[in-house]
């Protein structure tokens, strides 16, 4: 059994991007065993979809002894290493740092490269990862769903006439303006159609914003608003809707990776490198995040 040790640090987004690899990692080296150290709220997911056998919290104050001039003290850290075969480090290490300690714990091969392409590099971030590992390109039309199988048969649940909708993003300049998004869900209410409303620890601001701008539904069942629920549970009720709506944001790539129609709205990011991976993506991008009108979205959104 080949042992590999994966450090992908960033936001939810950034970490969601490489399952793709980590997939088709295990399928190039059948029987392998994956540790992967990544952003906490993912790292479950990583499990749940069967991407990795074992999971931690970059965050977690072992892993700044990789940067450390003294080197790899800690003995968990230092007997996981030595009993790698290939670590893969999707981070920058100037100075070569890294690299050292890691070797110097013992780990037979390593590979280490900036987590994302180098400016004016217009590649997919997820064919850019592959090929940093010696992997062909993959494509944006990863699929998750196919090993994911939630707790209940989306058959016998599925809501055809249920929009899911994120307004936020990591970044405010990524945010499509909380007024657009109100007047959506008032034409997908006139259409029938009910709204999830999708909330995070950082979209506070903005959905009290956006909530202020609704008037009541046409009937109480026609919103629902899920707020701060681990992205597990989104994971969940995500695959129940007929399609979803947000900006380039984690929960956007989570959306598109499990299979639901996802239109994603892009600002100043670049969609053909961190557009998000599915088989039923539509991007929209304009001059200006403001020149996004209501009525492209709607008819992409196809309600």
């Amino acid at each position: 059994m080949k042992s590999i040790l994966v450090f992908r640090p960033g936001a939810i987004g950034d970490a969601l991007l490489a399952f793709p690899v980590l997939k088709a990692l295990r399928e190039q080296y059948d029987g392998t065993r994956i540790t992967l150290v990544s952003n906490a709220q993912v790292i479950p997911l990583a499990q749940a979809f069967g991407i990795a056998e074992l999971t931690f919290d970059f965050q977690d104050i072992q892993w700044s002894e990789l940067f450390s001039s003294n080197g790899i003290r800690t003995s968990s850290m230092h007997d996981l290493l030595a009993q790698t075969d290939l670590t893969i480090c999707w981070m920058r290490d100037p100075d070569g740092i890294i690299e050292h300690n890691i070797k110097a714990s013992g780990v037979k091969q390593s590979i280490i490269a900036p987590g994302r392409p180098s400016a004016g590099e217009h590649l997919h971030i997820v064919d850019y990862l592959a090929r940093i590992i010696g992997l062909p390109d993959i494509g944006t039309k990863f699929l998750i769903s196919n090993i994911y199988q939630p707790e209940e048969s989306p058959s016998k649940s599925l809501e055809k006439n249920l929009v899911a909708i994120h307004p936020g993003s990591g970044a405010v300049e990524k945010c499509w303006p909380t007024s657009r998004f109100a007047e959506v869900i008032r034409r997908i209410w006139e259409q029938n159609y009910s709204v999830l409303l999708l909330a995070g620890p950082a979209d506070t601001e903005r959905v009290d914003d956006l909530l202020e701008q609704l008037p009541l539904p046409p009937k109480p069942e026609m919103f629902k608003l899920l707020t701060n629920a681990p992205l597990l549970e989104v994971a969940h009720q995500l695959p129940q809707c007929s399609c979803y709506l947000g900006n380039d944001s984690g929960i956007t790539h989570l959306a598109a990776m499990l299979g639901v129609p996802t239109v994603a709205i892009f600002g100043p990011t670049d969609p053909n490198i961190w557009r998000p991976v599915g088989p039923f993506v539509k991007v929209i991008q304009r001059h200006t995040l403001e020149d996004v009108t209501v009525d492209a979205t709607l008819e992409c959104l196809d309600v």
